[in-house]
C-alpha cells in the first residue's frame, strides 16, 4: 500500500516526524517501515515504548507477513534505544555514525537495496540527553550519502522542551519535517 507521503521519501532522506503520543508514533512507524519492505530495504525500529515481542506480533497482525522469519533474516531489525544509542550509558555521536555505516554496508552486502529506520527519540529526553541528541542530529546531513532512510520520531511534549535554537538545528539537519 502506498502512503500519501511515499512520493516524498527518497532513499537517503533524513526526516523529522513529530507526533502527539506513543500510539500515533508507532502507527506511523509501522506504515513507514512496511513501505520499505516492498523496496527491498531492511527495516529497523528503535524504540523502548513496546517490547520486541509485542512489536513482532503487531507487525504480523497489521501486515499479514511472517514477521518472525523476516526478523530472522534481518529484513526486520528491532532494537531498544539502549542497545543502539546508550551502549556505554551515554550517547556517542561518532560511535553511532560508525554503527550506521557498518550496518548499511553489511546489509548491502546481503543484497538489500538499503536500510529504512524509524527512531524513537523519547528515551533521550527521559534520560536527560536532549542536548546530546540535538548535538548528534547536528552532525547529520539533510540527505544521507548512504542508502539509509530515517525518521527521527519526536513527541510534541519533547519538542516543547527545546529552545528555539535547538529546534532550528533539528529543522536545519532534516530534509523533510512532518507533524
Amino acid at each position: 500500500m502506498m502512503t500519501w507521503y511515499s512520493h516524498l521519501i527518497q532513499k537517503g532522506s533524513h526526516i523529522i516526524g513529530i507526533y502527539p503520543n506513543e500510539e500515533a508514533k508507532l502507527d506511523a512507524a509501522l506504515e513507514f517501515l512496511k513501505d520499505g519492505l516492498f523496496r527491498n530495504e531492511s527495516v529497523m525500529l528503535i524504540t523502548d515504548s513496546i517490547s520486541k515481542g509485542k512489536i513482532v506480533k503487531k507487525m504480523k497482525n497489521q501486515w499479514n507477513f511472517d514477521t518472525q522469519r523476516l526478523v530472522a533474516t534481518n529484513d526486520i531489525i528491532l532494537k531498544n534505544v539502549s542497545e543502539w544509542y546508550f551502549e556505554k550509558g551515554k550517547p556517542d555521536s561518532k560511535k553511532i555514525k560508525e554503527q550506521w555505516f557498518k550496518l548499511v554496508s553489511r546489509l548491502l552486502d546481503e543484497g538489500r537495496s538499503g536500510v529504512r529506520v524509524f527512531e524513537d527519540t523519547r528515551p533521550f529526553f527521559k534520560r536527560g540527553f536532549a542536548k546530546e541528541l540535538v548535538d548528534y542530529e547536528s552532525t547529520l546531513e539533510q540527505k544521507f550519502d548512504l542508502p539509509l532512510t530515517a525518521v527521527c520520531a519526536y513527541e510534541y511534549q519533547d519538542i516543547d522542551t527545546l529552545t528555539p535554537k535547538q529546534f532550528s538545528v533539528l529543522k536545519e539537519h532534516h530534509g523533510l519535517v512532518w507533524a
